[in-house]
């Protein structure tokens, strides 16, 4: 066999058994940094873990910060349980730490946002949800008493340009997404991925 070929397939190998090793752990994204994007545009992973109030606490993290810029420019976490829920966060430091949450009517199957129109509704019942910028990124903490048990669990993060129009979130533009590049997700019960949370990390 050619020698280039060998190498190529080699490549291919290795790539394969690394994607597998990064999307093994439910509770853990790690995206493929973007140098094209601005440093914080780029999401370089999502971690989730349990607090001890009892808080499920995603932690996502940008390779740098943006002080101030476009007003319009958001840190989004989707979380899909039975429903989708949209957390947003201001990357604008200056702004403040307001956080926005939307139940948005998207298919479950097709969920993944693009530069699109979303109906979606404020979310009034988030007693307990917060969110705060922390350094090369933001954490946002959901109750653990709000999550549906009995139905499936998954959550992605976003960088977007975005504005509210009546009822619509206008995605103007998609900068990056923590499972840019990865193959569909494995969905995981939510009772699977509190026990993969609760059990040690290795």
């Amino acid at each position: 066999m050619n020698q280039a070929l060998v190498l190529i397939f080699l490549f291919m190998m290795v790539g394969s058994v690394f994607a597998m090793q990064i999307e093994a752990d439910p509770r853990t994204i790690t995206s493929f940094m973007d140098k094209s994007l601005t440093p914080a545009l780029d999401i370089l992973r999502v971690t989730t873990n349990i607090s001890p109030e009892n808080y499920l606490v995603f932690q996502v993290k940008t390779r740098g910060e943006q002080i101030d810029g476009k007003n319009s420019d958001y840190l989004l976490l989707q979380i899909l349980n039975e429903k989708t829920f949209l957390f947003l966060l201001p990357l604008n430091k200056e702004k403040g730490g307001k956080i926005l949450i939307y139940e948005a009517f998207i298919s479950p199957e097709n969920h993944e946002l693009s530069k699109t129109s979303t109906e979606v509704k404020e979310y009034h019942k988030h007693a307990g949800f917060n969110a705060r910028h922390i350094f090369q990124g933001a954490e946002f903490t959901v109750p653990l008493d709000w999550i549906n048990y009995g139905a499936d669990f998954s959550f992605d993060a976003y960088t977007v340009q975005a504005s509210l129009k009546g009822n619509t979130l206008v995605i103007s533009k998609v900068y990056d997404q923590a499972r840019k590049g990865y193959a569909k997700e494995k969905r995981f019960s939510a009772m699977a991925l509190l026990n993969k949370l609760c059990s040690p990390k290795r």
